[in-house]
């Protein structure tokens, strides 16, 4: 005869079942709350997974971040340029009117005297800065999950001087370095294209990963939910099954 204290096996049935529904159903409450399929320990492969490629992912973000910083200091540094070009081709302009015969003493002062001005103006706009870096200078720029770096820019710093031969050369000068300048835009799109359909992608692997598929987990929940209920029903059930088995002994 079983003691007051022993559950008959109907009750332990009842007991586990419901024990079993409850721990279902708390994870799934989880599961839902978080919308984090992984999560309490279920497919633990597939949560090292998805944490592995959403580190690519933020990664690449911050490299298509990077190369994106790049093409804005690339660009800055194209302004500087185009504008030197400007001073330097109205330093050709007055090296031409300077060598003719007709000006006299002080018309040639004063053609001087602009090629100084302009000659200081653009030694300055060529020391131009962006966040404390040289805009006609290389910079390394990291473009991938890596770290590994891409230096772009200007190469050599034009230094504007009068006469037409001086002027020519620093001219081919600007020329080499706007083109260094446009290579670099074009390559760090490529790089921030890459990094972006990257990021994109590698988010969208971990989110089939360890997204919580909430339609099956809330059927879940209401399976487990019905469970529990039933469980305590066919509990309360066996107690008063042995309660009445009591009540004929006494």
């Amino acid at each position: 005869m079983p003691s007051i204290t022993t559950l008959s096996r109907g009750q332990e049935f009842a007991v586990n079942s419901s024990f079993k529904a409850k721990r279902d159903m708390n994870a799934s409450i989880s599961r839902l709350a978080t919308g984090i399929r992984t999560q309490g320990g279920k497919d633990p492969v597939g949560a090292a997974i998805a944490s592995s490629v959403t580190t690519q992912s933020r990664s690449a973000f911050v490299a298509a971040r990077n190369a994106n910083d790049g093409i804005s200091f690339l660009q800055a540094a194209e302004s500087v340029l185009f504008e030197i070009a400007n001073i330097n081709m109205r330093l050709r302009e007055l090296a031409v009117q300077k060598t003719s015969g007709l000006l006299q003493t002080a018309e040639i002062n004063a053609i001087a005297a602009e090629e100084n001005a302009l000659i200081i103006a653009a030694d300055k706009i060529a020391d131009s800065k962006l966040n404390d870096q040289d805009l006609l200078s290389e910079v390394s720029i990291a473009i991938n999950v890596q770290g590994s770096l891409a230096t772009v820019g200007a190469a050599n710093k034009p230094q504007l001087a009068s006469g037409v031969a001086n002027v020519d050369k620093q001219m081919a000068t600007i020329m080499t370095a706007l083109g260094q300048v446009a290579a670099g835009m074009n390559a760090l799109k490529g790089f921030q294209s890459n990094m972006n359909s990257l990021s994109t992608n590698a988010a969208a692997a971990a989110s089939r990963i360890q997204d919580t598929d909430f339609a099956r987990e809330s059927a879940i929940l209401a399976q487990s939910s019905i469970m529990n209920q039933s469980a305590l029903a066919m509990l309360a059930q066996a107690n008063r099954a042995q309660a009445n088995f009591l009540s004929i002994l006494e």
